[in-house]
């Protein structure tokens, strides 16, 4: 029988990248520093939402990997594998925002006031954002998710855009939901 030691023996010497990923996580942990780790699980949110979609609806989905084709990853970060339905990961721990740090550009030259850019509409078609337990952030069952179709983001003062921050009197409306919102939506796009 391999023990939790033994195993961190093992991963510090043969897969060293993911043994001080672990101890990185940890103490990020352990300080409640949210900001870097939601940086840390950036990507891994992605594959995190891939297989749990996979796993609790009828879609199937994969992590986006055309970035030859659009170097700035724009829009979305995950299909369905026949292409249906785009969907926008994002992690938040605290409050649900969709700013992020594109370049302002002139296509997004008036996207947001905030210094950050938003979504263009017609980019996905839902939005889904993870929460993670602030207080048990590494153990992904506890994780919650959240799936808001695009309609309901749009800025109403800035309709070729979403709104950069999702106020609780939208969000509320999703939690609890996400499996039948993501197959709602495939369907409605079918």
């Amino acid at each position: 029988m391999t023990t939790k030691t033994d195993a961190l023996i093992w991963l510090k010497e043969n897969e060293p990248s993911v043994y001080y990923l672990r101890e990185s996580q940890k103490s990020l942990s352990k300080d409640i520093n949210l900001r870097d780790l939601g940086k840390l699980f950036a990507d891994a949110n992605e594959h995190i939402q891939k297989d749990w979609i996979n796993e609790n609806t009828k879609l199937d989905v994969e992590v986006r990997d055309d970035f030859d084709d659009d170097a700035n990853a724009a829009g979305h970060d995950l299909d369905t594998t026949d292409r249906v339905l785009k969907i926008q990961s994002k992690l938040r721990a605290a409050t649900l925002h969709l700013e992020q740090t594109r370049r302002k550009s002139i296509k997004n030259e008036n996207s947001s006031d905030t210094g950050h850019v938003t979504y263009s509409v017609g980019e996905a078609d839902v939005y889904m954002f993870s929460q993670p337990d602030i207080e048990d952030y590494l153990n992904i069952d506890k994780w919650n998710y959240i799936a808001i179709p695009e309609r309901f983001l749009i800025d109403k003062d800035n309709p070729e855009y979403l709104v950069p921050r999702v106020n609780k009197s939208i969000w509320k409306n999703f939690v609890g939901r996400a499996k039948e919102i993501l197959e709602e939506e495939y369907d409605r796009k079918k």
